[in-house]
């Protein structure tokens, strides 16, 4: 390097050039790695959320509650529902809020609710629609008390 005395003590340095393409090529290449990271990042953080799949279509079925007279809600009352054209069956429990969901065809079913101590209800010719959701509620009973019978 050579320095050249400029006025008031200051003073210009004159260095060599710098291989410009060098740093430039070496630029660029972190520039395009950095923006590969950016989009993959982005891409797979918009494909998922919190762990949860995005769903691909609406499903038709039949959702509802299970109650008792009170009120109060039944957990793991199983219901079925039969498909009437084909006489196939798909069976759900009700979960602790007393709620079920069948993601079922759309076709014509009965719809049955059972749990034990209480009576069995029956809905019957609930219709599913394609991208449609039916709800129906059921109300169950309380079982008579089985007593009992002494054999002497």
């Amino acid at each position: 390097m050579s320095f050249k005395q400029l006025s008031d003590g200051e003073r210009l340095c004159a260095r060599r050039p710098v291989k410009s393409n060098v740093l430039l090529i070496t630029m660029k290449s972190l520039l395009a790695l950095a923006l590969s990271a950016l989009l993959i990042l982005v891409t797979v953080q918009s494909g998922v959320t919190k762990g949860q799949r995005v769903p691909e279509k609406f499903r038709s079925g039949i959702a509802g509650r299970i109650t008792d007279r009170n009120g109060a809600v039944i957990i793991g009352a199983r219901i079925t529902f039969v498909a009437r054209s084909s006489d196939t069956s798909v069976v759900r429990k009700s979960n602790d809020e007393g709620q079920y969901v069948a993601d079922l065809e759309p076709e014509t079913y009965d719809v049955v609710a059972e749990a034990n101590g209480f009576k069995a209800a029956k809905r019957k010719s609930i219709p599913v629609l394609r991208e449609s959701r039916s709800y129906v509620d059921f109300v169950l009973d309380v079982a008579e008390p089985i007593v009992p019978k002494r054999i002497h």
